[in-house]
């Protein structure tokens, strides 16, 4: 192994900074076991550098997190992966109008399919996101009553048959887990994947405690609003769990890791359900994103590469390497095939697509895999 090469590749994100792409960014590298390379650059905020304990907000990179904590209670027997969703959320089934304009009848009637398996890899047929028509940022919303409209949202999909990237699919698996738990989600986040795993960098809801370590988002949605994405104490208060934890580089890489041979928290069914593909290979996508596969590959919380071509994760990753990226300027990786991983974030929204346009993202991980097989 050596180092000089990783550390090469992760001088990228200082070019990133000097460029004046980002305000900020840091990565660190997974491999053979360990964290073996690790670099920040520039600015978290104003006058805060960025240091290995600057918290970034991790936008959908929460997700798997979230799923973890679904899959806890999978391992325990509390849920069953194949259950109905109806059976433990039963407002899921009851939707106010299945008549409402922007419903169809013939797929309000299949909500009783809708499968825990099919909200954590986004074939459960709930559209993106909820939609300014059912509810409205501006009014600071409570998590719970975000959570109420998501499970009230008509189907734009039959359930199993296509891939949708689904928000609303997660804010549901997060009540799911409550109602399996027994225990408010961000306790059962901590309790069962956080604390097993050592984790205290990553949190749902940071306190004024750790002002001083957030990463300020540059091109965040509602900007200069008490809403405003990631920056506001509103959303840093929501502890959003398709969405809203804040996390370092080492930290997320940690938990990524846990899903390669050596130091895993769960079991290989449940490894192997986490990181392989759930969908069937059916057709669809991130749509926000214009994302779109005709076949689509992904397992329960984590994105799998499979197929897929001029992918964030770059050409040089196997198939078998599952990931997962974030609007808020995030991303992590984990390559099964050569026991490695990367994470890499940076304070930049991906509303405007820095990373991919050109593929920032595709040439840092090209460049970590060429140091790892070098090694």
């Amino acid at each position: 192994m050596s180092e000089t090469g990783f550390d090469a590749a992760l001088r990228q994100i200082a070019g990133w900074v000097d460029e004046g792409v980002v305000a900020g960014a840091a990565a660190a590298v997974w491999h053979d076991g360990e964290i073996v390379a690790a670099r920040e650059a520039g600015m978290a905020r104003a006058g805060e550098p960025v240091t290995p304990a600057t918290l970034f907000a991790l936008a959908s990179v929460s997700k798997p997190i979230t799923a973890a904590v679904v899959m806890h209670q999978v391992e325990t027997g509390a849920l069953d992966l194949d259950g109905f969703v109806v059976d433990i959320v039963p407002e899921f089934g009851a939707t106010d109008d299945p008549f409402a304009d922007d419903a169809f009848p013939q797929l309000e009637a299949m909500r009783d399919r809708v499968t825990v398996r099919h909200l954590l890899c986004h074939t459960s047929g709930l559209p993106e996101n909820i939609g300014v028509k059912r509810l409205r940022m501006c009014n600071e919303p409570t998590l719970d009553a975000m959570i109420d409209a998501m499970c009230n949202l008509p189907l734009a999909s039959v359930p199993g048959e296509r891939l949708r990237y689904s928000n609303a699919g997660y804010g549901v698996a997060a009540r799911v887990a409550e109602r399996a738990g027994v225990e408010p989600f961000a306790a059962l986040l901590r309790d069962t994947v956080l604390a097993p795993l050592g984790i205290d960098d990553i949190v749902s809801r940071p306190g004024d405690d750790m002002l001083g370590r957030l990463a300020h988002i540059d091109d965040a949605s509602s900007a200069g609003t008490p809403v405003e994405s990631y920056n506001s104490a509103y959303w840093r208060d929501l502890g959003i769990p398709w969405g809203g934890f804040f996390g370092t580089t080492r930290g997320v890489l940690t938990f990524a890791a846990a899903f390669l041979d050596g130091r895993r928290l769960f079991s290989d069914e449940t490894v192997d359900a986490m990181t392989t593909d759930q969908t069937g290979g059916v057709p669809g996508g991130v749509e926000s994103f214009g994302a779109i596969w005709k076949v689509g590959r992904w397992g329960a919380g984590w994105e799998v590469k499979g197929e897929k071509t001029n992918h964030w994760t770059g050409r040089a990753t196997s198939p078998r390497t599952f990931c997962h990226w974030g609007q808020s300027g995030t991303l992590v990786w984990a390559d099964p095939d050569r026991d490695l991983a990367l994470a890499v974030f940076a304070n930049r929204s991906a509303r405007r697509p820095w990373p991919i346009t050109p593929p920032r993202w595709a040439a840092l991980s090209d460049a970590v895999v060429a140091a790892a097989d070098a090694s």
